[in-house]
């Protein structure tokens, strides 16, 4: 039906066109002289130059587009370049060229714009996208759409330019945790330990690019003349998991995000305190990585990637075994039963276990007493 309503204004444009020179060549009949004739022979140029024009392709070197952050966090702001390099003579009257934005990355007035008929040798243009959410997304498309003087031809010409965005959860640093194994609720505002005054000297070694100024130790770095910094036994004597389980029940698009953030927070806050950390997630099953302060960035590649999943975690999974005699910090969207039974599993193990929220209802705090009763510490971040 639309294509019919095209054809029929073409239709009607290139009638109307035909009789505008057939006026022009009426009024050069009669009038007659030369500037009758010339007007006449003016219109016939101009309406087959718009023609030719329209008709001619319009060739694109290579379209590039450019970020103008190589890093980027959820929440903030991204400036896109896009540049189309062109022939020398490509004749065309306008171009009106769109970039064709991922599906909710974010959100923006315009992302094109209208050129008209220019020497230049690129077209350039800018545009911001505000709010940029978490993820991996992939512009693919340009679309440009050429015009003509009169609006009777406009053609539609799509430009591949396939370009890969990956956007970081937001992460911040929390405050001190205290001691695990007491089954209360942490909230992380009473607790003056900190880190570092839980974990004991363990020796020290040559100073490595990326390790923490303030690990350093000046006394031996004097006596060897070389820069020795001091290496810490585990956080608590056991390692530290972070584990992220992105099952949901009711799917809260806010509460996952903010539990994803939370879990790149603990992850940073930790890394920042001892060598290495490792995080668990659940990509269809249990996956996980070591992460340090050089390789967090592998961290929050994997964070950056995650959707919600509507399968639960295996209350019994083989890596529940090798988590023996670490501390988990269980970060989960809201609790239930499972949640209940992974944590029970996780204690036959040997597994100190706290459960990390951001957000509690009051079915959540049913299962929180019994998982206190249990032995499991809860830290809820905003509370």
């Amino acid at each position: 039906m639309s294509r019919g309503k095209g054809n029929f204004r073409l239709f009607v444009k290139c009638s109307l066109l035909l009789l505008f020179i057939a006026a022009a060549f009426s009024y050069a009949m009669f009038q007659g002289g030369f500037v009758s004739w010339f007007l006449f022979y003016s219109v016939v140029t101009v309406v087959v130059s718009t023609v030719l024009v329209a008709l001619y392709p319009f060739r694109i070197v290579k379209a590039e587009r450019v970020f103008h952050k190589d890093v980027l966090q959820a929440g903030e702001s991204l400036t896109v370049t896009v540049t189309l390099p062109k022939r020398a003579l490509q004749p065309f009257f306008y171009v009106r060229v769109q970039d064709l934005i991922p599906e909710n990355l974010g959100t923006y007035e315009e992302s094109g714009s209208l050129f008209f008929f220019s020497f230049q040798r690129r077209l350039v243009f800018s545009y911001t996208v505000r709010d940029v959410k978490r993820g991996a997304h992939t512009f693919e498309q340009l679309s440009l759409v050429f015009g003509d003087l009169f609006g009777l031809f406009e053609r539609e010409k799509k430009v591949l330019c396939e370009t890969k965005l990956l956007v970081y959860p937001r992460f911040h640093k929390l405050p001190p945790i205290n001691d695990f194994g007491k089954p209360r609720q942490l909230d992380g505002r009473r607790i003056q330990h900190s880190f570092e005054e839980d974990r004991s000297l363990a020796g020290v070694r040559q100073y490595v690019p990326g390790d923490r100024l303030t690990s350093i130790d000046w006394k031996q770095s004097a006596r060897s003349t070389k820069l020795m910094t001091k290496e810490f036994e585990s956080y608590q004597g056991e390692g530290i998991v972070v584990a992220f389980d992105s099952a949901v029940i009711d799917l809260n698009e806010s509460v996952f995000e903010h539990s994803v953030e939370l879990a790149a927070s603990l992850m940073v806050t930790f890394t920042q305190k001892q060598p290495g950390v490792r995080l668990a997630v659940r990509l269809g099953d249990w996956m996980s990585l070591e992460v340090n302060q050089r390789s967090i960035s592998k961290g929050l590649m994997t964070l950056a990637k995650l959707i919600p999943s509507e399968e639960p975690a295996p209350a019994i999974h083989k890596v529940y075994r090798d988590w023996s005699g670490m501390h988990v910090y269980y970060v989960c969207v809201g609790l239930n039963e499972r949640v209940l039974k992974v944590c029970k599993t996780l204690l036959e193990e040997s597994v100190v276990v706290t459960v990390c929220l951001v957000a509690v209802s009051e079915q959540d705090r049913t299962f929180i007493e019994e998982l206190e009763r249990a032995g499991v510490s809860t830290f809820i971040e905003n509370e």
